[in-house]
């Protein structure tokens, strides 16, 4: 087992009293398409391990790739601010970390991904492209293969065209195999949810998923691939898993209308078994993304910023059955609904997992990240704020500390007419229907 030293180690260290960036939204002009987004089938833009987007060659200690990321993968070479990237890590030779961010910013204080040696495993990533469209990967220590596959982007206001817009949901979990009937994902077989929002007025709008993927329960190590469930799966994936360990990952996933019996043609995402056994798979929604016609929110991006780190002085850890109310205002204004952040569990004193929502109404029954004894495991999440620009985590059991780097923020646009904040946040509730071959 790892000691604590270690596990501190291996993720950015704690700035003691540090105060957080100042990085309020501009107001966004509905008119243009700013802020709204355009999702891919998955594309693999990096892979260190056979030369693809960098030199054939593990990222070394104290290195920083620079990836090219426009003209690539389906991502246009002008009008796009901020892409979606699944980042993997596999083969490090120590613990450690990696940063994403633009190129041709100073490196900040926040991390996308930690690791120990020899894992592998993956995080959901949203970052602003920099110089030349193209984004910095930062590895401190040691030397680590990394992976890159792109999955979307977010337009900017000069974009030829407007992509979707966000539409916030009652967290709610569309699938859990464990108990829908159907028993475990099958080995190398994929399974599909369809998802219905509401009454189903607008499902025939819906252009992608916001959503986080378990895998639990794995009979063997292995991959899930989440895409429109079309076709033959992607050569891409969204998480890797091994033996028994619940594992998750924030995945913004393209959809389709499902097309089996009884469906009625609602949205739906297919979620392939890469693994020669089962495993058990759990989806929770968060949101999803429209054709640009129903309104909503418009995405605002921002360097990685660090507005939580329970490790700081006068902090202490998340306590066993406990809610903690957490200040987000130094990363929001007025017109701000949700942050787009990557969360960060440190050293939980035994087996937990966190909620992270708005504090708001009954807390939502899904979960954002899990954790096993002793471990640092970081997971992308949509976290929504109250009233006084606070957000609420639950931990139900042991004690760990949290961190918090925000990426960006779903905004409210300013001369959106009165109403449309409505239609946007806080529902629909959500139902899911799953499938099998």
């Amino acid at each position: 087992m790892l000691g604590a030293v270690a596990l501190t180690a291996a993720i950015m260290p704690a700035q003691a009293n540090a105060a957080p960036a100042q990085v309020k939204a501009a107001a966004v002009d509905p008119a243009t398409p700013e802020g709204t987004y355009f999702p891919l089938s998955p594309s693999r833009i990096l892979d260190t391990r056979e030369g693809n987007g960098a030199p054939k060659a593990p990222l070394g200690p104290n290195q920083t790739l620079h990836l090219q990321v426009t003209g690539r993968g389906g991502v246009p070479t002008t009008g796009a601010s901020t892409v979606v990237l699944n980042v993997t890590a596999t083969g490090p030779s120590s613990s450690g970390y990696l940063t994403v961010f633009p190129t041709g910013v100073e490196r900040p204080t926040a991390s996308n991904l930690n690791f120990t040696p020899g894992w592998t495993g993956a995080n959901a990533v949203t970052v602003p492209l920099g110089t030349n469209g193209q984004v910095d990967i930062f590895n401190p220590a040691g030397n680590v293969s990394v992976i890159v596959d792109v999955v979307g982007y977010y337009a900017t206001a000069t974009a030829p065209v407007k992509g979707g817009n966000f539409r916030q949901t009652i967290p709610g979990r569309v699938m859990d195999t464990r108990t829908d009937g159907f028993g475990p994902a099958d080995p190398l077989s994929p399974v599909w949810v369809a998802v219905t929002f509401g009454n189903g007025s607008n499902d025939s709008h819906v252009r992608a998923f916001a959503v986080n993927i378990t895998a639990v329960n794995g009979k063997l190590g292995g991959y899930l691939t989440a895409w429109n469930g079309v076709g033959t799966q992607p050569l891409a994936s969204t998480l890797n898993f091994g033996k028994t360990v619940a594992v998750p990952n924030f995945a913004v996933v393209p959809t389709a209308p499902c097309d089996w019996d009884g469906c009625g043609g609602s949205p739906m995402i297919g979620i392939y078994n890469g693994s020669g056994g089962t495993t058990d798979i759990i989806v929770d929604i968060f949101g999803y993304y429209d054709d640009s016609t129903l309104g909503g929110l418009r995405f605002h991006p921002m360097t990685p910023t660090r507005i939580t780190d329970t490790r700081e002085a006068g902090q202490h850890a998340l306590g066993p059955a406990s809610t903690t109310v957490f200040p987000a205002a130094s990363a929001t204004d007025a017109n701000t609904f949700l942050l787009v952040s990557n969360v960060t569990g440190v050293d939980p004193s035994n087996s937990t997992y966190l909620t992270l929502w708005s504090g708001e109404g009954d807390r939502p029954l899904v979960s954002n990240l899990n954790l096993l004894p002793h471990e640092v495991r970081a997971n992308a999440a949509y976290v929504g704020i109250d009233n006084n620009f606070n957000y609420s985590v639950f931990n139900p059991a042991n004690t760990v500390h949290m961190v918090m780097d925000v990426t960006g923020t779903f905004e409210l646009p300013v001369a959106a007419p009165a109403g449309l904040a409505a239609s946007a946040v806080g529902g629909p509730t959500v139902s899911g229907q799953t499938h099998r071959n």
